[in-house]
């Protein structure tokens, strides 16, 4: 059990830094052991070199990957890019999950040079920050941090009649009794048991319509300086004292597919 009881080991490794080289020879990108292996087991790629670990691809692949994007084949220090230690350390998105899952695919699967290493300590604290400039966001766009719910008016009806059963009858006249007991029949297309009740009781009561990132994306046109902003803000609110080589603030993650 790593530090603050997360489960992450002090010795973590974030980045393996093994290269693989397309058929004609070129570097095409970095990545870790568990990928290299992928495409080892499978026949795709062979060993050319141990350490760095090395694979040549076997196959022609539809493009050169990171070729072309000098940050995109550095050699990746697995060291917090704040303070500099390599304990604990964790996957820092700079642009949060919750607003890139809803980015345009050509840039939702080109992340890597948002990924950043940092130890868990400064990871914790930058967060604290980082959940202030959702929170502006959140006034800007009008979009609750913690999204937008909306009631199911038939459910808390429903849930209200199945309380009412579970809590006793007594003193309700039986026609009105019947009544609630025919509408959760209706609602269930069946009769009932009372695990049945006991089950529909404990059920939600909300339904998250639309998530607060949701809300952010579909009113941001220029995405691009939408990241910037988050990158900005991540060098504002933290030492950077260990950035890798080449990471720029200004980097366009725009590909061309």
């Amino acid at each position: 059990m790593g530090k603050f009881g997360y489960n992450i080991p002090k010795d973590r490794k974030i980045y393996g830094n093994c290269q693989v080289i397309s058929p004609d020879g070129f570097l095409m990108f970095r990545c870790d052991l568990k990928k290299a292996n992928w495409y080892l087991n499978r026949n795709l790629a062979e060993v050319i070199q141990e350490s760095p670990l090395t694979i040549k691809l076997n196959f022609n692949p539809r493009g050169l990957g990171n070729h072309d994007k000098p940050f995109g084949l550095s050699t990746m220090d697995n060291k917090c890019v704040n303070c500099g230690t390599e304990s604990f350390l964790t996957r820092h998105h700079v642009v949060p999950i919750c607003y890139r899952k809803h980015f345009p695919l050509n840039m939702k699967s080109h992340n890597f040079h948002d990924v950043l290493s940092m130890c868990m300590d400064c990871h914790e604290s930058y967060e604290r920050k980082a959940d202030n400039l959702k929170k502006e966001l959140g006034e800007q766009y009008n979009a609750p941090v913690n999204g937008i719910y909306s009631h199911n008016k038939l459910l808390l009806k429903v849930i209200k009649n199945c309380n009412t059963i579970l809590r006793g009858t007594d003193g309700i006249p039986n026609d009105r009794v019947e009544e609630i007991k025919s509408q959760i029949r209706k609602f269930l297309g069946r009769d009932f048991m009372e695990s049945d009740l006991i089950e529909i009781s404990g059920v939600k009561k909300t339904i998250l319509e639309k998530t607060h990132g949701q809300i952010v994306m579909e009113q941001i046109s220029d995405i691009q300086s939408f990241i910037e902003l988050w990158r900005k803000h991540f060098v504002e609110h933290n030492e950077c004292k260990y950035l890798p080589s080449n990471w720029d603030v200004n980097n366009v993650i725009i590909i061309n597919e």
